[in-house]
């Protein structure tokens, strides 16, 4: 494998988000309308296209988490009022070296990708589905969240394990425990204990939709 170090850049525009994780080969839909994010796409445009997700640490205005992840921008929109829909490709995680003293409006940080140089292998995973589909109908049962599930059988497993990693109603604390997972299969057994976990404790809950894309 090449050395990352030259795959991808080593100081990328932050986008802190709490709640909002992004993983590997997935997408995430964004909407950018604050002006200082809005400078950040724009900056972006002009360079490598892609920004680091990641989130900030409860209850500290400034603190950020260690990892994050770069996503590559793509289907770029710029809207009458100035604001920007887009969709980010999640590409690697990263940590944060170090965050750097800038003139922008956003935030800036060199970042580091050897810790997780396995998120560009394959990653396929050899657990039984079923498993995670029986998971996932006692959690949308609890939580009377209605999904359409031939949609969700069609769906690989290891997108659909990413997939619900970044859409269900997580905390963040356990959102960047999913995001730090050492690899896929990690991934696969903490998503599984979240959702047991979320069956045993909830009781009442209200009607919603998940949005597979």
């Amino acid at each position: 494998m090449d050395s990352t170090s030259t795959l991808f850049a080593e100081v990328v525009p932050l986008f802190p988000l709490s709640g909002t994780i992004l993983l590997p080969n997935t997408v995430l839909p964004l909407h950018i309308f604050e002006p200082r994010y809005r400078q950040m796409i724009e900056s972006a445009s002009e360079k490598e296209m892609v920004i680091g997700m990641i989130q900030p640490v409860e209850q500290d205005t400034e603190g950020l988490y260690q990892t994050g992840c770069l996503g590559k921008i793509e289907q770029l929109q710029q809207l009458p009022n100035g604001n920007y829909m887009l969709q980010l490709h999640g590409s690697i995680r990263f940590n944060v070296v170090r965050e750097l003293e800038v003139d922008s409006l956003y935030r800036q940080a060199q970042v580091d990708y050897t810790s997780y140089e396995q998120d560009l292998d394959d990653q396929s995973l050899s657990e039984n589905p079923e498993k995670l589909y029986e998971a996932f109908r006692r959690y949308t049962e609890k939580k009377f969240i209605q999904i359409e599930w031939q949609k969700i059988e069609a769906i690989p497993v290891h997108y659909l394990v990413n997939i619900l990693c970044m859409n269900l109603d997580f905390s963040c604390t356990e959102k960047q425990a999913l995001l730090e997972a050492p690899n896929l299969s990690m991934r696969w057994e903490y998503l599984l204990t979240l959702m047991e976990m979320a069956v045993a404790e909830t009781t009442i809950g209200a009607t919603s939709n998940i949005q597979i894309n």
